[in-house]
């Protein structure tokens, strides 16, 4: 070998000695090299993920990646502003979405712009999710902006995979988009703002998780919904827009608690849906411009108070089919057509004290029976 090839040969070992120790560091950056230029550059955010090792850190410079990204390995992406710029924004892909995840529980094939799955210790933050154009996906039961599936266990509680600060929008896959999906799996999503979804903001199956101060606007189906997630909080919500449900929670699920959430929803909606619960608690909400207030289906043992309810088109409180030990005391409703309704099926109920005030009628005879809530 010439001494130049022989010199050639030490300084490229010597180079990929400083990327794979720079690699080992603690951060990386997606995006041009002047943005963050003391760190190792990707041109893609799914190249960073797979590149880096366990618990690093991937910054997201500004621009629109238009890419599917799958995360598996425990790190943290974080958008990161530039001089005056600061949006770092996930896009539908050129050639479209494809199947990229599968539900652990019962939705099936799913489509994610970003997955997080079969890992632990994720953490995304200031990251826009955007689905323009995402069009139809064929096979996909759910086209989601984020779906966390398969994260984490029960001894994470609900930090096995954190989503905060995040914008999900424009989620719009032949009615079929969600925003968030938590399938099976320990996770707090909060402060984020979500809007424009054809189904439902944050969905929450199997697991358990923290829901908490995110806002949500023009979502089509429902705010929150819960289906088989115990001991699941949903607080300090805003939630506006929504055609079926603010807050719904469906059977198989126990322990879980709504409170302190903000709800103004369709004429036609129902603010608090509770359909076959156990054991829940559901405080402190306020609640204008929905068609029902508080609806219970089906359940027994929980506890319903000190919510708010202004501005109704049917019932305040709609309590049907009862399996009995429901307390539904101390709330207000104030302006609806009928302060309460119960059917001859209600048995060990607790249903006063409740303050009625301005409502046509108080007790509604013959109210208009609901379907089945879809998740």
């Amino acid at each position: 070998m010439s001494s130049k090839a022989f010199l050639r040969v030490i300084a490229t070992v010597f180079l990929l000695g400083l990327r794979a120790q720079t690699l080992l560091a603690a951060s990386v950056a997606v995006g041009p090299n002047t943005c963050q230029p003391s760190l190792v550059h990707f041109a893609t955010i799914q190249a960073a993920v797979s590149a880096v090792p366990f618990g690093a850190t991937v910054l997201v410079c500004p621009g629109t990646y238009q890419e599917q990204v799958v995360i598996t390995q425990p790190l943290t992406l974080k958008g990161v502003t530039d001089g005056v710029s600061g949006a770092a924004v996930i896009a539908v892909p050129a050639g479209g979405l494809v199947l990229n995840a599968n539900s652990p529980t019962d939705f099936g094939p799913l489509t994610g712009q970003l997955v997080i799955q079969n890992t632990v210790g994720v953490n995304v933050s200031d990251i826009i999710v955007d689905g323009t154009g995402s069009g139809c996906v064929a096979g996909a039961n759910r086209e989601s902006g984020i779906v966390v599936a398969d994260v984490g266990t029960p001894n994470d509680g609900v930090i096995a995979a954190k989503i905060q600060s995040v914008v999900v929008r424009n989620e719009h896959g032949c009615n079929v988009g969600e925003g968030i999906v938590v399938d099976t799996s320990y996770a707090t999503i909060s402060a984020n703002q979500l809007h424009d979804i054809d189904r439902t903001g944050v969905v929450v199956s199997g697991g358990k998780a923290s829901v908490a101060n995110n806002t949500m606007q023009a979502v089509g189906l429902n705010g929150v919904a819960l289906l088989a997630a115990n001991q699941t909080t949903v607080s300090g919500n805003n939630i506006s827009g929504v055609n079926q449900a603010g807050l719904l929670i469906q059977g198989n699920t126990t322990a879980a608690i709504f409170t302190k959430n903000i709800i103004a929803s369709s004429p036609n909606a129902v603010a608090l849906w509770l359909a076959g619960v156990l054991n829940s608690t559901t405080t402190a909400n306020r609640v204008s411009g929905a068609g029902w207030g508080v609806v219970l289906q089906s359940c027994a043992g929980n506890i319903v108070q000190t919510n708010v309810f202004n501005g109704l088109g049917a019932d305040g409180i709609f309590d049907q089919n009862s399996l009995g030990g429901n307390v539904v005391t101390k709330n207000t409703v104030n302006e609806a057509a009928f302060g309460i309704f119960t059917d001859s099926t209600v048995g060990g109920d607790t249903l006063v004290p409740n303050s009625l005030y301005n409502d046509v009628v108080t007790v509604d005879p013959s109210p208009a029976l609901l379907a089945t809530p879809d998740m």
